[in-house]
């Protein structure tokens, strides 16, 4: 999606559009200065075997993050990183994006 997240190991405080801290932490963070003008950051926190997202309402009104693209392209890249585990008995036969921007996968059998 373009963005340059930055990965920290212990979650951090996410900022507010006028640089002040807001209550919600993550352990991936989208600086707000990549999300738009006057955004706030957006985060992930890792729960257990999850990430939840924190966005703020006022960006979520703005769709300044488009969750569904997110999560294609995280199905995708899911898909694609356990076809290289199982190399000997499955293929990637072909990906495309529709005219709706939906991304299509087939599989195969080797």
């Amino acid at each position: 999606m373009g963005y340059k997240p930055q990965v920290h190991k212990d979650a951090v405080q996410l900022h507010g559009y006028q640089g002040d801290k807001r209550k919600q932490r993550a352990h991936i963070v989208i600086p707000r200065s990549q999300v738009g003008s006057a955004a706030n950051d957006v985060g992930f926190e890792k729960k257990g075997n999850e990430y939840i997202l924190h966005i703020s309402e006022y960006d979520k009104r703005l769709k300044r993050l488009d969750k569904n693209k997110l999560k294609q392209i995280y199905a995708k890249n899911k898909i694609e990183k356990t076809l290289l585990k199982k190399a000997g008995k499955y293929k990637l036969k072909s990906k495309t994006v529709d005219e709706k921007g939906r991304i299509r996968i087939k599989i195969g059998v080797r």
